[in-house]
């Protein structure tokens, strides 16, 4: 009797069977498709700019790992179970797609290629924190390269955020590749029958040169190197206040490379420690981008035979900001005395004073000066990421621009009214380069 329903129905089994064996091979895939889908569908720019500014938000903070500053290996050590939690979240998310969906929707407005290049280094820019204590790191001591899980984790130091560029670029259809400079990495772009170079680490929210309309290419830029200094370079606002604020000013003095200006790093000789100017050329199939290095293990090492890196030159720094020492307001008189700037080159200029009945719209997260003049800071809730598209913009100035060789200044201002001051230090190399904002002090307010 078994055996005749088994003749009888051995169709339908043999279906079911099929259909079973199907399923086992199909549904991941499906469940990943899933996955993939509503990666995108929840996917939002908003949300990783917003991380990528929120500089002072205490889950970038190094502390977190539990040991002071000083016990911190600011290359191996990470938050290793912060990390695992994102990559199970990811886990499934089908890279190619999901990476060619946000590279369209950052690049949708724009409508050359400048502009979709423009765009995407904006959004990197501010999709990450570089993190001068905590770099995304494996227990192993393997970098983290996965594109999707450094966006996620939204800590990058250059080599990860120029990978980052590479991946978005090769899924939106373009060429791209690495360049190794002095103690930095960065990337570039090839369209319009050359490359473009693409920074996302030095430089305050998409800042570049553009020469005729064109970003250059690295090469290019070694031909006139000191042009990269005219671009804003951002400046770290965010590890100050997780040490004693005693130790701000010592900060500065242990910390001068924090000032040296970016053609240091992309075309001196003695930046490179003996590191060959190389392109690096990403060369994975697919198969070995499923690795949890994105295939970053397989790549070209190509000699950069264009790039003219200097042997001889001094070493520019931009002056540091000012501390100020004293405030004092009688009647419609006020006088604002700092201490001088320190610029590590001499070539220090002098300073301009911004005053303005309108605020700058952005603020240290920190009190920089005397205490005792403290109550005069113009905002003391501090950073805030709304704060960042502000960040490098020269200060309004509709009541005065002041320029002076001294540090103390007298202003005569009319009464019944509220102002806002910035002092900022200004040097011979960054004007002859067309620099316009350096480091600055805290904003002050005067109410009179």
């Amino acid at each position: 009797m078994i055996i005749k329903l088994f003749f009888r129905h051995r169709k339908n089994l043999l279906t079911f069977f099929i259909l079973g064996l199907l399923a086992v091979f199909l549904w991941p895939n499906y469940v990943n498709y899933q996955k993939t889908e509503n990666y995108i569908k929840n996917f939002q720019i908003a949300k990783y700019e917003r991380q990528g500014t929120d500089f002072y938000n205490p889950k970038y903070s190094p502390l977190r790992l539990g040991k002071p500053l000083e016990k911190i290996d600011i290359t191996y050590d990470y938050d290793f179970e912060r990390l695992f939690k994102v990559e199970q979240q990811l886990k499934g998310v089908n890279r190619k797609k999901a990476l060619k969906y946000i590279f369209l929707e950052v690049t949708k407005k724009a409508k050359t290629n400048t502009e979709k290049h423009i765009a995407l280094l904006k959004f990197l820019r501010r999709s990450s924190v570089h993190n001068a204590y905590l770099q995304p790191t494996y227990p192993d001591r393997q970098p983290v390269f996965d594109p999707l899980v450094l966006l996620e984790l939204g800590e990058m130091r250059c080599g990860h955020g120029a990978r980052l560029a590479v991946d978005l670029f090769k899924a939106g259809g373009y060429k791209a590749r690495l360049v190794q400079a002095g103690n930095h990495v960065l990337a570039e772009v090839f369209y319009e029958q050359q490359y473009h170079y693409f920074d996302t680490d030095i430089f305050t929210d998409g800042e570049t040169v553009i020469k005729d309309g064109i970003i250059p290419s690295f090469a290019q830029l070694s031909h006139t190197p000191y042009s990269i200094d005219s671009v804003a370079a951002y400046q770290e606002l965010l590890f100050k206040s997780w040490v004693d604020q005693d130790k701000v000013k010592d900060e500065i003095e242990q910390m001068p490379y924090r000032y040296i200006y970016p053609s240091y790093f992309y075309f001196y000789q003695k930046a490179y420690e003996g590191t060959l100017p190389y392109y690096y050329k990403k060369t994975a199939n697919a198969k070995q981008e499923q690795d949890k290095l994105y295939g970053w293990n397989y790549y070209k090492s190509v000699l950069d035979k264009k790039r003219i890196l200097q042997e001889s030159q001094p070493i520019y720094y931009a002056p540091t900001e000012i501390i100020f020492k004293n405030i004092e307001i009688f009647q419609d008189n006020v006088t604002l005395e700092w201490e001088p700037s320190k610029d590590f080159d001499n070539d220090l200029l002098g300073y301009k004073i911004y005053i303005s009945k309108n605020k700058r719209e952005w603020s240290y997260n920190e009190w920089r000066s005397d205490k005792k003049v403290e109550k005069y800071w113009s905002n003391k809730s501090g950073w805030n990421p709304d704060m960042y598209k502000y960040l490098e913009q020269e200060p309004h100035h509709e009541i005065n621009l002041i320029t002076t060789s001294n540090t103390k200044v007298e202003l005569s201002l009319p009464k019944q009214n509220t102002y806002y001051v910035s002092v900022m230090p200004y040097d011979a190399h960054g004007e002859s380069v067309g620099k316009k904002v350096y480091p600055m002090s805290n904003e002050i307010k005067l109410e009179l």
